[in-house]
């Protein structure tokens, strides 16, 4: 199979396996990595002179890869910061409710039920962050 790029389609690839590898690889120590992913990475990056973006991604001889350049790096940045930030406001709202419910030890009687009750647990914490960011929240020690 052929799948044929313009320029423009190439670099949006590029970003995309470039933060697709971030994601995935960027909390693991070298042992745990996603090789298959760094594989996937190195085989896109070997067109970037096809495309004319090799100054993107260059190839380091000395460690036959490609590595993508600080402003490359930088470029990508916002996304990635964008993404940590919502998936931070969202996992915590989520973990609270979570922790609330279990605290509270009702049963319901149906997983829909539990579902809407969970869901309205996590609206009130969105909300009090959206208004509060993190001002309203303690951390209590237990006796």
């Amino acid at each position: 199979m052929k799948i044929n790029f313009t320029k423009k389609q190439y670099k949006q690839l590029l970003d995309l396996v470039y933060l697709g590898e971030w994601t995935a690889n960027s909390s693991k120590d070298s042992d745990e990595r996603y090789t298959e992913y760094d594989a996937l990475f190195e085989y896109v990056c070997s067109f970037a002179k096809d495309f004319g973006v090799e100054n993107l991604v260059p190839f380091d001889k000395g460690l036959d890869a490609h590595f993508p350049t600080q402003e490359y790096e930088q470029q990508l940045q916002p996304i990635i910061d964008d993404n940590d930030n919502e998936v931070f406001w969202q996992e915590l709202s989520s973990r609270l409710a979570k922790r609330d419910l279990v605290k509270e030890g009702k049963t319901y009687a149906t997983q829909d039920e539990t579902m809407l009750k969970f869901f309205e647990v996590q609206g009130e914490y969105e909300k009090e962050f959206e208004d509060n960011g993190l001002s309203n929240l303690e951390l209590r020690k237990q006796d």
